[in-house]
Parts: structure tokens; sequence; C-alpha cells
């Protein structure tokens, strides 16, 4: 079983991820989300919120559904954090570039 973890799982972006993959049993679905008000959004769906350092280690596929201005400094915590050959999928292309 695929083990996806969407970082900012509680956000807009990160709500319209999880509301589709939530349903796909295949996938092994762990949620990231620091703010408050995302956490409560995803607990309402019957979601739980996961440490990053305790989901990413085993995770295929990362999907980072944050903000912008952030994407530097989660993916410095993140990448050190990857197994080989996962996958990690930022969700605006030109802000990396940016």
């Amino acid at each position: 079983m695929k083990k996806i973890v969407v970082m900012g799982a509680g956000g807009k972006m990160g709500c319209r991820i999880t509301d589709k993959l939530k349903n796909f049993h295949e996938y092994e679905l762990s949620c990231v989300e620091i703010g408050k008000a995302g956490q409560t959004r995803l607990k309402e769906k019957g979601l739980t919120v996961s440490l990053q350092n305790e989901v990413i280690p085993g995770a295929d596929i990362v999907i980072l559904a944050i903000p912008d201005n952030i994407i530097k400094k989660v993916s410095h915590e993140v990448v050190p954090l990857l197994k080989s050959k996962a996958i990690v999928i930022g969700l605006d292309p030109a802000a990396a570039y940016a």
C-alpha cells in the first residue's frame, strides 16, 4: 500500500486533496497541519493530524500543499527525512523558482 503525506492538509488546497484521497483505500493517507484552524477542519472530516517527523520517513509520496513563502523552510525540513525513491509534489512549481 502506498503511503501519501499531505503537508498543509487542513488548508484550502490541502482540504481539496484530502477530500479526494481519503476515499481511496489503496493509499494510506497521513495529514500534516500545524495551524489550529486547519487541524480543526481535518478533525471535522474524521481525519487524524500527524507529525511530519513521524510520517515522512515512511512516505512514498509527499504533497506540499503549503504557502509559497514557507516552501524553502519546509523543504529543508522534509528532504532529509525522505526515504530513497520517495516523490515530492509541489502544488505551485513557480514558487520554488521564485
